[in-house]
C-alpha cells in the first residue's frame, strides 16, 4: 500500500462527502486507501458514507476525542508507506496526490511536505510557516498588536514575505494537508495527544526536522482548503484551545521556565485586548443601532459577547493550563 489518506470529521457531512468525491474522481495511479474517524458526529456522517463510499474505511468514536487523537486512530489502522493527514473541507486537484507521492519517493531525506492550499475563490491560502516564538504571539493574540510591537517577529513566524510559488524547505505546514513518512512516524511517534485541537500538526513537524528530516512545501501539488468548517461551530472554544495549544507547545519545546515567565505577561495582554475588543464592540454597536445597520449590529454584539464570554469563564482557569 502506498498512501493512506486520514480524514477526521466531526459535523461536517456535506463538506466531507464533497472531499471523498473529488479523492475519487482525481485517485493516485498507486494503491491507496481512505481511513475517515469520525469524532461523534451528530449530522449523519458516518451513514452518509457507508451508503456512498462503502471502499472509505469508517472509525466511529462515542465522542470528540479531540484532532491528534483521531489522526492516531486512523494512522494505527492504516496501512500506507506514506500518511497524508487531509482536512474534511478540502478538495484535491488533478494530480495533486501523484505529485506528493513522487515527490516523497524522490527524496528520501523528506520526512514530510504539503501542497499549496487555495481558498474557495482560488486565491492563494498562506500554508508555510516557521515555528511560533514568543515575541510572535504576543503581537498575534494580546493587545501589544494594537502597538504593532514584535509586528516583525510576528511576520516572520507567518512567512510573509513567501509567494507560496516556489518549493522550499520550511519548519511546517498546515495540518489541512500534510503527508509524512510511515517510517519517521514509527521512529519519534504520531501526533502528541495532549493537543485536543490546533499546534498538533506544528509539534509533529518540530519532532520531524528535530530527527534531521526536512519538511519541504510543494506547491506543483494543489488543494483547495475551505477552511474552519469544524471549528468555525465554536468560534470562543476555538480561540480558547488555540491559545492553550500553542502554551502547551512552548512548554514541550522552548521549556517550562520561560513558557511561565512568558505567560506571566501573555495572559493580562490577552485580557487587555479583550477589554479593549468589548470597548470597541460597544461603540460600534451604538454606532450601528443609530445608523440602523443591522449586520454591524449583530457583528458588534458577537464581538462584545465572545469577549465577555472569554474573559469571564476561560481566562482565569484554561490559559494558566500550560
Amino acid at each position: 500500500m502506498k498512501l493512506s489518506i486520514i480524514i477526521i470529521s466531526w459535523n461536517v457531512k456535506n463538506d466531507l462527502i464533497r472531499c471523498l468525491k473529488s479523492l475519487y474522481e482525481y485517485q493516485p495511479s498507486n494503491k491507496f486507501e481512505v481511513v475517515v474517524v469520525d469524532n461523534a458526529s451528530t449530522d449523519g456522517t458516518v451513514e452518509a458514507i457507508k451508503n456512498n463510499f462503502p471502499e472509505v474505511v469508517v472509525l466511529s468514536n462515542s465522542e470528540n476525542r479531540g484532532f491528534a487523537a483521531a489522526n492516531n486512530q486512523g494512522i494505527e489502522r492504516s496501512r500506507g508507506k506514506y500518511i497524508l493527514l487531509l482536512n474534511p473541507d478540502t478538495i484535491v486537484h488533478p494530480d495533486s496526490l501523484n505529485i506528493l507521492v513522487n515527490f516523497m519517493d524522490g527524496n528520501a531525506d523528506v520526512g514530510a511536505c504539503g501542497p499549496k492550499l487555495l481558498n474557495e475563490d482560488g486565491t492563494i491560502q498562506p500554508s508555510a510557516r516557521r515555528f511560533p516564538t514568543f515575541r510572535g504571539a504576543l503581537y498575534r493574540h494580546t493587545a501589544l498588536r494594537f502597538l504593532r510591537i514584535f509586528r516583525n517577529e510576528y511576520k516572520k513566524w507567518l512567512m510573509k514575505d513567501f509567494d507560496h510559488k516556489t518549493q522550499m524547505d520550511i519548519d511546517q505546514v498546515m495540518g489541512a494537508a500534510l503527508m509524512v513518512k510511515r517510517s519517521i512516524t514509527d521512529r519519534i511517534g504520531t501526533m502528541d495527544e495532549q493537543f485536543f485541537m490546533y499546534y498538533e500538526e506544528v509539534d509533529l513537524c518540530y519532532r520531524v526536522k528535530q530527527a534531521g528530516w526536512r519538511v519541504v512545501f510543494v506547491p506543483a501539488a494543489v488543494i483547495t482548503h475551505f477552511g474552519g468548517q469544524s471549528s468555525g461551530q465554536i468560534p470562543v472554544g476555538k480561540r480558547i484551545m488555540m491559545l492553550t495549544s500553542l502554551l502547551k507547545f512552548f512548554r514541550k519545546h522552548r521549556g517550562r521556565l520561560p513558557t511561565a515567565v512568558f505567560n506571566c505577561l501573555f495572559k493580562p495582554a490577552i485580557i487587555v485586548r479583550d477589554i479593549c475588543n468589548i470597548a470597541a464592540g460597544a461603540f460600534a454597536y451604538i454606532f450601528s443601532v443609530i445608523i440602523m445597520n443591522k449586520k454591524q449590529r449583530r457583528k458588534s454584539a458577537a464581538k462584545v459577547k465572545n469577549s465577555l464570554i472569554l474573559l469571564g469563564k476561560y481566562c482565569g482557569k484554561l490559559l494558566l493550563k500550560t
